[in-house]
């Protein structure tokens, strides 16, 4: 897991200290960063910050002089490390020499992983939706980028295959729940333990119609395997996706 080690010291205490002392803190920091955190964890990054007094804070209708949350003491550095877990983290944190009265570390993850989920509304039913989920020969037709797929038997749960994307060998595949009428959640292996999730959610509406919601379920280590220009184009083969469902229903 990947991890912030937040940084907050007492600036007007650095600055007071002398140049001795200054050196101490500076010896410390080192030994910390090279004899003890990257002998037992990955350090992505490492940066210290210049002081408050020099932030400018960007506001959605306006640009002010300073930090944008005032703390005593204020922040002042961080570490990005990749370490097993959340208990490791601490325990690494806890290692650091800090002076005594001089200030803090604050823990937190990064997130892993998020939710992106467009939908379209559309007259047809759940039903008539449905029929072009279980119809895997015809989803080269309005899956974006979809070439290829290959399962082992009809849309159901349980059953696995082979997806092939425009670009890309073919891929596990496997459909993890399948209920007719309502929706199914397929995971695409991308990579050696990066797996990606989508839920295809059919919501029959008050009034008649369906909305079509696809969920997905995207890792974080996915952008570090295929670049970042993964998620926009993954963003946009979503929404193509799901439009071009909607006008095959309408015609249908």
């Amino acid at each position: 897991m990947i991890f912030t080690l937040l940084f907050y010291s007492d600036e007007k205490a650095i600055a007071a200290m002398s140049q001795t002392e200054r050196n101490r803190l500076v010896e410390a920091h080192v030994a910390y960063n090279f004899e003890f955190l990257s002998k037992r964890c990955t350090v992505l990054a490492s940066r210290a910050l210049m002081p408050t007094a020099t932030a400018t804070t960007v506001w959605p209708d306006s640009v002010t002089p300073g930090p944008a949350v005032v703390s005593d003491p204020p922040l002042t550095g961080f570490y990005l490390i990749d370490c097993a877990d959340q208990a490791e983290a601490v325990e690494l944190a806890r290692g650091y020499p800090m002076p005594a009265d001089l200030g803090r570390i604050e823990v937190r993850a990064v997130i892993q992983e998020w939710d992106y989920a467009p939908s379209v509304e559309t007259t047809a039913s759940p039903d008539a939706i449905w029929s072009q989920y279980a119809d895997v020969a015809s989803w080269p037709e309005w899956k974006h980028q979809v070439e290829r797929v290959e399962l082992d038997g009809p849309l159901a749960t349980g059953i696995t295959g082979r997806i092939v994307i425009e670009g890309r060998p073919p891929m596990p595949y496997r459909i993890v729940s399948a209920t007719p009428g309502r929706g199914y959640v397929s995971e695409t292996e991308l990579g050696e333990g990066i797996v990606l999730r989508i839920e295809h959610v059919l919501t029959e509406l008050p009034d008649g119609g369906t909305r079509i919601t696809h969920r997905v379920n995207v890792p974080r280590a996915a952008l570090d395997l295929l670049g970042h220009e993964f998620s926009p184009a993954l963003n946009d083969g979503m929404r193509r996706t799901l439009h071009a469902l909607a006008e095959r229903v309408a015609t249908d």
